[in-house]
């Protein structure tokens, strides 16, 4: 510790204003007096901010230095007891990042490239890297899930998104710090395997081949079947014996014979080779260490070539899935990933309270009545409140003290809040459609298809502002007023400078969300959304009204059978969503007046449905919060 830290105040002395260096060796310093602040600090955190530093010149890569990190690295996973590692364990050959512990991954793109990310890396901010690419990768997964079109590449399918073959090319010729740092860690761990089965005590070496026995098996696990000898074997204790590393020898035997028949052709031949070590092993009377170096060697291949098959394996189901499992997969995902990220960053405590506040406040500016009324309907209508309000919907990360913050979300919220925010935008633009539409003479006709005309032209404009394309915001007005001057002007009459004038006064009057004319039709609206979502859940609660989920099975059915034999891939159903695809109730608009137009009502039909979709997210994730307002420990999505 004292040698990175004299490194560091070395550099500090070339810049004594950086406000990272000063912090990095500040943590350093405490963790050197103190070794219990280790379980507030993680590897990761820390290896983040020295390649911060190796960016900023201030850290140089060197053999010396990678092995002062690892030293770092040993001394933090050592110290902590709740986070001690464990060391039957071994490391995996290469950094992997992975969704979920099921049959395949999701493919984050790097915290720069990420496309839409929900906090921007580039912003000024005060939280941990770690916890910022941490949401991102989580709303990623999210926007896969509810909208791909909006991440998945142009001209790539779902699928290129869910493999999880390693990475070729820059991250392989030019390895990163942090890569150096756990290949040393890496080879420290089988450096010390070698020297407890170099040690000709069984006892020394019975426990670790037992611990190396643990590690095939959750390796092999998903490859071979329960009934396995390999996977019996594996399982059971290593008897007794005067010559474990014999015994060793003939198991791992075992287990590359049944990888050789499971495995792809492309791999026969480096199994053979190991076949070929293993049936001529060195001599007895060789030293202990030539044993136990092909016992490690030999573990480390199966384990490599286990990855490797396991990879193929996904890659074949995958290809075989259909892309309704696909999405399906992808929304179990997402929708696990979210709830606990939820759960770990706020805590059950938090959550339960704000969502009681949030209840409380239940103030609805439009009228409430029938289905919605219904108390099982309550959030529904309250987040139909928080949609209609003038201030934009938030959710606040936790702070140490609450704050009160107007129209904010409860955590359940959290990665749904910028898809509600977008159709707050939303239905506020259709109510100024609404609004500008009362300023105009509506054609009758022939000339009808002009008013159409108009209201597609005025769409266009405000969508433009909603999504932010650019330099629509310092043109809107403007803009606004031009359309709806052509439109008085579709009659052929002419108007005045001074009508002219009041007519752009009033566009700019009907834009102010206290306007009249705005609040009635806003109220309007949103009792229209109230009631369509209230209607649909009370058809949901009819008996019969639920199909049962989609069947999770590849290839096509309802065809006569074919000649040729098909492979039929069995999927585990919990790694699918069961509410994807599932048949619910069509969402009814009915007519809301002053938004009779024919552009207009489609466009109503739109964000309705948008609604919608939001709500059944996060009902399939929260249900136990929606209906007690506690969070159940037991629940599963």
């Amino acid at each position: 510790m004292e040698a990175i830290l004299s490194k560091l105040k070395a550099k500090a002395e070339i810049a004594p204003d950086n406000a990272l260096l000063r912090d990095t060796i500040s943590l350093l310093t405490d963790l050197h007096h103190n070794e219990a602040i280790t379980q507030r600090v993680t590897w990761d955190s820390l290896i983040r901010d020295f390649q911060r530093l190796q960016d900023q010149g201030l850290w140089d890569i060197s053999e010396d230095n990678t092995k002062l990190l690892h030293t770092l690295c040993s001394f933090l996973t050592t110290q902590s007891p709740t986070r001690k590692p464990n060391r039957n364990m071994p490391p995996p050959s290469r950094p992997v990042s992975q969704a979920s512990q099921g049959s395949f991954s999701i493919i984050y793109p790097d915290s720069e490239s990420t496309p839409s990310p929900l906090i921007p890396t580039s912003d000024p901010i005060l939280l941990p890297l770690e916890l910022v690419e941490i949401l991102n990768r989580t709303y990623f997964h999210h926007l896969l899930a509810t909208d791909p079109e909006r991440v998945v590449p142009p001209g790539k399918s779902l699928v290129s998104m869910l493999s999880g073959s390693p990475k070729e090319g820059k991250d392989v010729r030019n390895p990163t710090l942090r890569d150096k740092v756990e290949d040393l860690v890496h080879k420290a761990f089988w450096d010390e395997a070698i020297e407890s089965l170099s040690n000709p005590e069984p006892s020394c070496q019975i426990p670790r081949i037992d611990s190396l026995y643990q590690d095939l098996l959750i390796a092999l696990t998903p490859l071979l079947p329960s009934q396995n000898p390999v996977i019996t074997t594996l399982s059971s204790p290593l008897p007794p014996t005067s010559s474990p590393l014999d015994s060793a020898i003939m198991h791992l035997r075992e287990v590359v014979m049944s990888l050789r028949k499971r495995c792809a052709p492309v791999q026969d031949e480096e199994l053979d080779d190991l076949l070929r070590s293993l049936d001529e092993p060195p001599p007895r009377s060789s030293r202990p260490i030539s044993l136990a170096t092909l016992v490690i060697d030999t573990v480390k291949s199966i384990l490599r070539i286990s990855d490797i098959m396991k990879e193929q394996l996904s890659q074949f189901v995958l290809g075989n899935m259909t892309e309704q499992q696909l999405q399906s997969a992808i929304s179990k995902q997402a929708k696990t990933k979210e709830r606990k990220d939820i759960l770990d960053i706020w805590k059950s405590w938090r959550i339960e309270f704000s969502w009681l506040m949030w209840l409380k406040n239940y103030q609805p500016s439009f009228q409430v009545n029938g289905v919605a009324a219904e108390s099982q309907l309550k959030w529904v209508m309250r987040l139909v409140q928080a949609l209609g309000s003038s201030t934009p919907i938030s959710c606040q990360l936790p702070t140490r003290e609450p704050q009160s913050i107007e129209n904010s979300l409860p955590p359940i919220f959290f990665f749904s809040t910028p898809a509600l925010l977008e159709i707050q935008n939303y239905l506020q633009a259709l109510v100024i459609a609404a609004s500008l539409r009362t300023l105009i003479r509506v054609p009758q006709g022939a000339q009808a298809s002009d008013t159409t005309s108009f209201m597609e032209r005025l769409w266009i404009l405000l969508k433009a502002e909603i999504i932010e394309e650019p330099d629509s915001g310092d043109t809107k007005l403007v803009h606004l007023a031009d359309e709806v001057v052509r439109a008085r002007q579709l009659d052929g009459a002419m108007l005045s400078g001074e009508e002219e004038t009041r007519l752009r006064a009033a566009v700019a009057r009907t834009l102010n969300h206290n306007d009249p004319v705005f609040v009635l039709l806003q109220k309007r609206i949103l009792k229209a959304l109230a009631d369509a979502l209230g209607y649909q859940r009370s058809e949901s609660r009819q008996p019969g009204a639920h199909a049962g989920p989609p069947r999770m099975q590849t290839g096509q059915h309802g065809k006569h059978a074919e000649k040729r034999a098909r492979i039929t891939i069995v999927l585990n159903p919990e790694e699918f969503d069961a509410a994807y695809g599932a048949e619910t109730p069509q969402l009814t608009v009915g007519r809301v007046q002053g938004f009779e137009d024919e552009y207009l009502r489609k466009v109503v039909e739109e964000v309705f449905v948008k609604v919608d979709e939001c709500i059944r997210w996060v009902e399939g994730i929260w249900s136990d919060v929606l209906q007690a307002g506690v969070v159940d420990r037991e629940f599963v999505v």
